[in-house]
């Protein structure tokens, strides 16, 4: 018999909305091994775990045993894919592995397997549950906005503050009587300009200030709390960096505040530190273009001209390099948006491209649709099956235990077939609207980074580029291009930037795919389409 190691994940989530618990996934997991003559030889399992990193301690000690003992296992068994990775990223990392060690992964419910179509479908359904993770992200984010946009704090309050509850069981923040007046008191006395934050720290340290776990206050702490604007009642939200005015008690005032922020600018330098990070968020590039003769990245700053005006510039930061001098900013960013323009595909070439992706799509569904159908006419058999059994346990002819045995076997290939069945095209995922909405956006990439601030410009360099790009003084070139946005070697026509679709094999095909999926996702999730 096949020797093989079963895995299966919950997270409280999956046990609130699906309930589909680790005893549901671990009998269908050896229902699957028993009709598939396979020897369990061990079990591992993630309780209330989520599945977005790999870093689970059931997972790792998978992983570590096949490693060492992947010579005696054929097999490890999920109940779905999902169940091991909701990173597509992560999961093709683990399938390398266990191909490597010669070692198949099996899922109870889909159709997994060593074929092209079935390795497609693995990294397809990795790539959907990182998609439903990451809207789902993106859905919480956006609900933790509109709570601190109407004045309510969602995160562990900052000390002088403690996180509490109103009548109605809603979540508050309570202002912390006892540590709120040292916290005050903070604030005047570095307010006067007399003392240090070391001499306010070492004072509030001795008026028994202390941190949630009980700790004196370190030199951080005190920093962070004179920087904080909550205790005026103005809320900073990190994720949106987005300012929004607080339902909760001020206990001190702005004017002290501010008072506070001038005090620490002349100490530290610290108005010329915004004005650093500032300029560097005029340099979209800086980091990101290496040099063509180093490798190093370029920096980006600005010079002052001899009549006080300023000059922005990108340059090689590796000062032993004087190959590449520096370029002006604008002509380092017209040269760019002029590459990006060269491999934007036309509409024309997308439409090629479109009939492909949708055309192995379909082909995959109508084998999809093909099961559904069978599954359908499996489960009539099943339901006559059961009204036979439960026929046979009235009239005695089948003893207790054979009774409950049969049953649940026939309660697992029900519950193989009603998932199947479930399988619809278009159900899960709209394709062709997916398709008509990214590439309407792809064929604008070079307006969308011009017009894009600085955070979506970074995001999209990083769509685009598959690795980073190289300057030499007077091109942008790249070793390598996603297959989505692929350069024509030799244009048929002058001037043409059609996509060489005719280049692509068949064999790449399911590439491109998981490829489009990937960028369809991140351009969801980043508000694009």
């Amino acid at each position: 018999m096949k020797k093989a190691l079963i895995y299966y994940r919950v997270s409280t989530e999956d046990q609130a909305q699906n309930g589909v618990s680790l005893e549901q996934q671990k009998k269908a997991c050896l229902d699957y091994a028993n009709r598939h003559d396979m020897d369990v030889v061990k079990i591992f399992h993630d309780d209330g775990v989520s599945a977005k990193t790999i870093n689970r301690k059931g997972l790792q000690d998978l992983l570590s045993h096949c490693s060492k003992h992947h010579k005696e296992i054929d097999n490890v068994i999920v109940y779905k894919i999902d169940r091991l990775s909701r990173n597509s990223n992560d999961y093709t990392t683990m399938y390398a592995m266990f191909t490597k060690m010669d070692v198949q992964l099996v899922s109870t419910v889909e159709q997994i397997d060593e074929t092209p179509m079935g390795k497609f479908m693995g990294t397809f359904m990795a790539a959907n549950a990182q998609l439903d993770n990451d809207l789902k992200s993106e859905r919480v984010k956006s609900c933790m906005r509109e709570r601190i946009k109407n004045g309510v704090w969602y995160n562990k309050a900052p000390i002088g503050y403690k996180n509490g509850r109103s009548e109605d069981g809603k979540k508050t923040i309570d202002v912390d009587s006892t540590k709120a007046k040292v916290i005050t008191w903070c604030f005047e006395e570095f307010a006067k300009g007399i003392y240090t934050l070391e001499d306010i720290r070492h004072k509030a340290n001795k008026k028994g200030l202390r941190t949630a776990t009980g700790k004196e206050i370190s030199a951080q702490t005190i920093s962070k709390i004179i920087n904080n604007t909550f205790y005026y009642g103005l809320m900073h939200s990190k994720a949106h960096d987005e300012y929004f005015q607080g339902t909760h008690i001020p206990i001190i005032s702005e004017d002290t505040y501010f008072r506070c922020q001038e005090i620490l600018s002349k100490k530290n330098g610290k108005s010329a530190y915004k004005t650093k990070k500032k300029n560097a968020e005029d340099f979209p590039l800086r980091r990101f273009v290496q040099c063509a003769f180093c490798g190093r990245p370029l920096t980006g700053a600005y010079s002052t001209g001899r009549h006080g005006g300023k000059f922005g510039y990108y340059k090689c930061y590796n000062r032993e390099c004087k190959e590449l001098s520096s370029v002006s900013q604008a002509k380092l960013e017209e040269i760019f948006l002029d590459y990006v323009e060269s491999i934007t595909p036309t509409k024309k070439s997308l439409a090629t491209l479109k009939g492909v992706l949708m055309h192995t799509w379909d082909q995959r569904y109508k084998e999809i649709e093909e099961a559904r159908k069978a599954s359908e006419k499996a489960l009539e058999k099943l339901s006559e099956e059961k009204r036979g059994l439960i026929t046979m346990k009235s009239k005695e002819l089948i003893s207790d235990e054979d009774f409950k045995e049969t049953m649940d076997d026939l309660k697992a290939r029900t519950m193989k077939h009603q998932i199947a069945s479930s399988t619809s095209h278009g159900e899960e995922f709209d394709m062709d609207k997916t398709v008509t909405e990214v590439f309407e956006k792809i064929v604008l990439l070079p307006s969308l980074w011009k017009n894009a601030n600085y955070e979506k410009k970074l995001q999209l360099q990083g769509l685009i580029f598959v690795e980073k790009p190289t300057f030499d003084g007077k091109r942008i070139e790249t070793p390598q291009l996603s297959l989505l946005l692929a350069k024509n070697k030799e244009p048929a026509e002058a001037g043409s930037r059609s996509v060489a679709i005719e280049e692509l094999k068949w064999n790449t095909i399911e590439q491109a795919i998981v490829e489009f999926l990937e960028k369809a996702r991140f351009l969801r999730v980043r508000g694009f389409v």
